[in-house]
């Protein structure tokens, strides 16, 4: 039916980090490979990817994507690291053809407010349809044949500035849920109230073997995420599991997290990484 790619793996630093040289960062110039990660990104196809962040370039060229063919923009949050409004100032003529293409753009006010400043005023050029989001409501996407659901995030200082999302694509269900800690409560009985059983789960696991709550996962509290949606009935053992967006303050490698995370049925993501469902 379809794949997801990974386009980055990596919290708002990157591995190796921008202006660092900790072990980790210098172990991951050594060891390149999946210990390499772009700030996190995904793509179902040319047309759909969530996140648009400041490595979106450099992502196009490793996976030959043609950003003039994107068509839906599904943005979690504004954060810098997930949205790099002022790649969007591109699409104005003179710079490229992209701007006679709409592109759809889904997101929280906050999401809008930072395309408003980062575009200085170039709004009216881009041919762009900024489109609010509100937590639980269907976005149907029918030529595609996918509904996306935006549900709240433990993330911002503001609860209402970030989402995640659940995606229906065709008989599939996919849950991309990264950048939020322990789901807020509104989100399980949402959760707990739909007849779905997920075909994947991407989770975030920001601090990898390192416990964290509220913000971002890691250590048990990734597990009690995956705990609860088994409880839930909401994942089985047919379900991939991936954890990404990892910061190199967790202090782990990607065999570390494997070391982890594998032994509960947990993939570890890195860049380039598809997921076909």
């Amino acid at each position: 039916m379809g794949t997801i790619t990974l386009l980055g793996s990596a919290a708002a630093e990157g591995i190796p980090a921008i202006f660092c040289d900790c072990e980790i960062c210098r172990k991951a110039w050594q060891n390149k490979g999946k210990d390499f990660r772009m700030r996190t990104a995904y793509a179902f196809n040319e047309r759909i990817r969530i996140d648009f962040g400041p490595d979106n370039l450099a992502q196009e060229y490793r996976f030959k994507l043609h950003s003039e063919k994107l068509r839906h923009l599904f943005v979690t949050h504004a954060h810098g690291d997930h949205l790099a409004a002022n790649s969007l100032c591109m699409r104005r003529p003179g710079f490229s053809r992209g701007y006679a293409n709409p592109l759809n753009i889904y997101g929280k006010p906050a999401v809008f407010e930072r395309i408003r400043e980062d575009t200085r005023g170039l709004l009216n050029l881009l041919n762009l349809n900024l489109l609010p989001v509100t937590e639980f409501l269907p976005i149907e996407l029918p030529e595609e044949d996918m509904t996306f659901y935006p549900l709240p995030a433990n993330h911002c200082q503001n609860p209402q500035e970030a989402v995640f999302y659940a995606v229906r694509h065709g008989n599939a269900w996919i849950l991309i849920a990264n950048d939020t800690g322990y789901y807020p409560e509104e989100t399980w009985r949402w959760l707990a109230e739909q007849p779905i059983l997920f075909d994947i789960v991407i989770s975030d696991a920001s601090f990898g073997t390192r416990d964290s709550r509220e913000g971002h996962l890691g250590g048990r509290f990734v597990l009690a995420v995956k705990d609860r949606l088994t409880e839930l009935k909401r994942i089985n053992r047919k379900t991939r599991y991936i954890v990404n967006h990892f910061t190199h303050n967790c202090g782990a490698l990607h065999k570390d997290l494997e070391t982890c995370f594998h032994p509960h049925g947990i993939e570890v993501g890195y860049d380039g990484m598809i997921l076909e469902y």
